[in-house]
């Protein structure tokens, strides 16, 4: 599909495919495992900035994602003899061929377009079934524009009209459209309620975004919307007195111990064969397609010997960590969590190249950023107080000062994955300077995790 998109843009010839191949992880007993997951190859990896923000449904389920991605509107980004907006669909087919396989059945992927490339039928480089063509508040509703969106809309393509706030003149865009899009940011409920009775004759959904807490979805629901983008999923109502259950303070316990930096291979594999039903996900796990394998692994201790230490800890502490799953918000919350995991400890595993390149000492352990992205979410995850979570689940100092104040060596971490998540990429830029990462190590990170927890879904399936 790539290649397909790529020789529509003119870029066939292009040396720089986007999509991150997939490496071997130099581990403890890992040399052996073929095509794991997780480690974009350094040749093929992309330098481009894109990351995905769920959109939910009114159940709470992730309907789809919105693409963000960093404009090549600077010389870094862009080759001088190339034009813009050729480099901007070149951005766009690779973010999509990236994300892509991360996507859930019937899951859509929201776009932003340009007027320029409208008109020039960029969309059709994406596939329809898929593809949500997002006009930009900046694309005017002219008599070549709306042709365009009605050829695009009779194949089949979502036409989402974006930032809408009753705005004139729209109307030939709003005949068209399947979703109104709505920045709820610090609007006054009766001005929001306002522009949505104005759209209550025509049939479209609304999206609202910038959805930051449970009070403002409650209140966009009550308005008629059917669409949430936001981070109030993250934002919980905290239940203050309520204690673990038996279950989850078992599963905290295990947690704590996976944690240990004094964890090794032994202690590991004593976890998963003392319980049955890890037993059989871990051969699930390792005898997925991803892998390749030639012969079927049936053994416990092959399928560790496989793996790895540090691999086997990754996969019990997010397996683990599945277990807490009570609906599609939490399902989504694990999914950010194991996402958030991989990306801080690929990012640490690059700076730490760099820094014995330059014979400095690393700013910070994979492993812990391992651990640090997969618990900054359980607090929303389990709707307690963190610190009554990290009672059960004893840390060391600099992780649990970054989790629960945002303090000390770890917080920086972070502000560069929280950057990232909302798209603010000159901050992500800097903060990763500050870190010792260029743009090309952040991007291969991004990726890499984004198949790394593709793949371990993919693999509970």
């Amino acid at each position: 599909m790539l290649k397909r998109m790529r020789s529509l843009l003119g870029l066939a010839g292009d040396d720089g495919p986007a999509c991150p191949g997939l490496s071997g992880t130099a581990d403890e007993g890992a040399s052996a495992t073929p095509n794991a997951p997780g480690t974009p190859d350094a040749e093929c990896a992309p330098s481009l900035l894109v990351a995905r923000q769920p959109v939910f449904d009114a159940a709470g389920d992730v309907w789809g994602y919105e693409l963000l991605f960093r404009n090549p509107d600077s010389p870094e980004c862009c080759a001088l003899d190339v034009d813009a907006s050729v480099a901007t669909a070149s951005v766009i087919a690779d973010g999509f061929a990236m994300v892509r396989p991360s996507l859930g059945a019937g899951q859509r992927l929201l776009v932003n377009f340009a007027a320029d490339m409208l008109l020039a039928g960029t969309p059709r480089i994406l596939p329809a079934d898929v593809c949500g063509v997002e006009v930009l508040e900046t694309v005017p509703a002219s008599v070549p524009v709306v042709q365009a969106l009605s050829g695009l809309k009779d194949e089949g393509y979502l036409i989402v009209v974006d930032d809408y706030a009753g705005q004139p003149g729209l109307e030939g865009l709003l005949d068209l459209a399947d979703i109104v899009k709505f920045d709820v940011l610090g609007r006054p409920l009766a001005e929001l309620a306002r522009d949505v009775a104005a759209l209550r004759s025509r049939p479209c959904l609304l999206l609202a975004e910038k959805v930051e807490d449970l009070a403002t979805h409650r209140q966009c629901e009550a308005l008629g919307f059917s669409l949430f983008q936001g981070f109030f999923f993250s934002r919980p109502e905290l239940v203050h007195g309520r204690r673990l259950d038996s279950s989850q303070a078992a599963k905290m316990r295990l947690l704590a111990t996976l944690a240990r930096d004094d964890m090794n291979i032994k202690a590991a594999t004593e976890v998963v064969r003392s319980d049955a039903a890890l037993s059989y996900k871990l051969l699930r796990y390792i005898n997925s397609v991803h892998f390749g394998l030639p012969v079927k692994v049936t053994s416990i201790q092959h399928g560790i010997s496989l793996l790895g230490t540090r691999n086997l800890v990754q996969w019990l502490c997010v397996t683990v960590l599945s277990e807490f799953d009570t609906g599609p918000i939490a399902r989504e919350l694990i999914a950010v969590s194991a996402l958030r995991a991989k990306f801080l400890e690929l990012c640490a595993s690059r700076a730490a190249v760099r820094a014995t390149g330059q014979g400095t000492p690393p700013a910070a352990q994979s492993g812990a950023l391992f651990m640090l992205g997969l618990f900054s979410l359980l607090e929303p995850l389990l709707c307690l107080p963190l610190a009554e979570l990290l009672r059960s689940l004893p840390l060391v100092d600099d992780l649990a000062e970054a989790l629960a104040g945002h303090s000390g060596p770890y917080a920086p971490w972070l502000d560069l994955m929280e950057h990232y998540e909302r798209g603010r990429w000159d901050e992500v830029l800097s903060s990763g300077t500050a870190m010792g990462l260029t743009q090309a190590d952040l991007a291969m990170a991004y990726a890499g995790a984004l198949e790394w927890s593709a793949f371990f879904h993919d693999s509970r399936e």
